[in-house]
């Protein structure tokens, strides 16, 4: 029996709450090391001032772009992986897990050179003020440099996570994030690039990042990227696509989110721009839990379904919202508790600190009921649901949020564009509700049938 062989009888056989943490706990890891190396260019770059860390908010919203295009990519081919894994279907899970890689990189291509030819027409319209271009001219170069070798990462761990080996894609990016938080202080302080090091420091890791993780595609049975194996026809396109749409349209939404959020704060100077980079990345961090729970359910959710295991789906979700509504609750607790020192932590300035603070805490009230919609939006889109996983992933910073950050402030000033996000946060977790529970029991109804023929 070989490796491949191996994964599914154990994905699709061994005890779901045991499966649930082995899988879970790499991509928790690899998700947390990832939060804090962004939240580390913060704090090393908040030693030179606070419209420095306001570049570092501001280039995040493009960040997000080129990880919409690896995530499109690397959950497209990996749901089709998955399911196909589950059938025994290995020779197409090779052929689509290869083309999700070059088309990826290809992409990532395209936005390095269209970027780096209107450099600071970009990074204006990413929201920066006079003050803050220089830094994050000097950030974004370096980051457009990296896109392609971003990209392709993105979507080699996502399909190695899918392909049920989560602790091989967590040291891929895990190396390249713990590597960046060594360049950091070098780069930035030591050498004294400044917020250029910082984005050399980025770039690096991306890289090799990249040829780490595609040296693992050649162990533990995994699909290997050969690419003799690029097979761009219109069935793998259209998979590819429709089951990476959701993603991509939450993060770009997200992008687009981020980018309005930094116009409704420039009439309040860079402390407010600066104070939400650094909320942004706080709360990142108790996010990426919530994730990693999520990237954990996701190969077994797509394999089980794929061979027909409705009940070890079904048991799977429940663990997992669970799970994530209980880090939620614990995360609310401390960023309530412990504001103040955490936000000082990344701003220098006492208005960026007060700020800051006011916004944490508002972003903690609703946290509790993420849980219930963005894993829900992730068993959506395993399962293939693409219309219902795009609604309910583009719902909290595109359909609640784009229309609250454009009016909110027009009424209520500064705390109008910080409680946008929490009231978003709230209404999406309404708007899921049916989403999620018509599925469910969709699900519920297959077992039943299942269970009436046997």
């Amino acid at each position: 029996m070989d490796k491949t062989e191996a994964k599914y009888i154990r994905l699709t056989t061994q005890p779901v709450f045991k499966l649930l943490c082995a899988l879970s706990a790499p991509a928790i890891v690899g998700m947390l090391i990832t939060a804090i190396y962004n939240a580390a260019d913060s704090y090393f770059v908040s030693r030179i001032n606070d419209s420095a860390v306001g570049s570092i908010g501001v280039i995040f919203s493009f960040m997000a772009i080129i990880q919409a295009v690896g995530f499109m990519c690397g959950h497209g081919a990996g749901n089709f992986m998955s399911r196909e894994l589950g059938k025994k279907n290995y020779e197409d899970s090779g052929k689509i897990a290869v083309t999700g890689v070059v088309i990826a990189f290809c992409i990532g291509g395209v936005l390095a050179v269209g970027g780096l030819c209107f450099l600071d027409p970009l990074a204006m319209f990413l929201g920066s003020t006079e003050t803050i271009l220089p830094y994050a001219r000097d950030y974004l170069r370096f980051i457009l440099i990296a896109a392609p070798f971003q990209t392709a990462a993105l979507t080699l761990n996502n399909e190695l996570r899918f392909q049920g080996n989560a602790r091989q894609g967590m040291i891929g990016i895990g190396f390249g994030a713990v590597l960046n938080m060594g360049l950091d202080p070098l780069l930035i302080s030591v050498v004294g690039l400044g917020v250029s090091g910082a984005g050399i420091s980025t770039m690096v890791s991306q890289i090799v990042s990249f040829f780490l993780l595609v040296f693992f595609t050649f162990r533990g049975g995994n699909m290997p990227l050969k690419l003799n194996r690029f097979s761009p026809t219109g069935r793998f396109l259209k998979e590819i696509f429709r089951g990476g749409i959701p993603s991509f349209g939450r993060q770009v939404i997200g992008s687009v989110a981020t980018i309005l959020l930094n116009y409704a704060l420039k009439p309040y100077g860079d402390n407010a721009i600066a104070a939400m980079a650094v909320v942004s990345k706080v709360s990142m961090i108790v996010l990426s839990v919530v994730i990693g729970l999520g990237q954990g359910f996701q190969p077994l959710c797509g394999m089980n379904y794929g061979a027909k295991k409705y009940g070890r789906v079904l048991k799977a979700f429940t663990i997992t919202v669970l799970s994530s509504t209980v880090v939620l609750v614990l995360g609310a607790l401390v960023g309530f508790l412990f504001t103040r020192p955490v936000i000082s932590f990344f701003a220098s300035e006492e208005e960026t600190v007060v700020i800051g603070v006011k916004a944490l805490r508002l972003q903690m009230l609703p946290a509790v009921f993420s849980a219930f919609y963005l894993i829900g939006s992730m068993m959506l889109q395993n399962l293939g649901k693409s219309l219902r996983a795009t609604v309910l992933a583009i719902s909290r910073q595109g359909i609640m949020f784009m229309p609250l950050i454009l009016i909110l402030p027009r009424f209520f000033g500064l705390t109008g564009a910080l409680v946008a996000q929490p009231v978003s946060d709230f209404l999406s977790f309404l708007i899921g509700v049916p989403l999620v529970v018509s599925q469910v029991r969709e699900l519920r109804a297959l077992q039943k049938a299942q269970d009436d023929c046997a």
